[in-house]
């Protein structure tokens, strides 16, 4: 009697992991997927501040786009960037769950950072047709 009364105690009701298997308290969550969570949103404020730090400066001096247009750009960014965790939220719970979503948000936060703040010459090109315009 006793022996089930601690088995279920080691299931989390209504919760199941990544293979919709009954969660059990010995094997999920605790700070195993707290750190990771922390991990990862404190890389995401470091791009985010560092992105936004010096965007000004990249798009008026790099870009050669005039400081009003570069202001505009930067609200636009940081709009999109405050508004999308509504849109992540909104997929995170009815679609792919958390971990799922944030792995795929940081990865698509990563490339777009990377592939629209290279130096290339073709991002040049790219941003003399006002991708920000609007």
């Amino acid at each position: 009697m006793e022996a089930a009364l601690l088995e279920d105690d080691a299931i989390v009701n209504g919760s199941v992991d990544y293979q919709g298997c009954p969660a059990r308290r010995y094997s999920f969550g605790g700070w195993r997927s707290a750190s990771f969570i922390i991990v990862v949103e404190m890389a995401e404020r470091f791009a985010y501040y560092g992105i936004s730090s010096n965007l000004i400066t990249y798009l008026t001096g790099a870009m050669g786009q005039s400081t009003a247009t570069a202001a505009e750009n930067v609200n636009a960014w940081i709009g999109t960037a405050t508004l999308l965790p509504l849109l992540g939220a909104f997929v995170a719970d009815a679609y792919l769950g958390r971990y799922r979503t944030i792995i795929i948000s940081t990865l698509i936060y990563i490339l777009v950072s990377l592939f629209f703040f290279s130096p290339s010459p073709i991002h040049r090109y790219c941003y003399s047709i006002t991708i920000f315009s609007w």
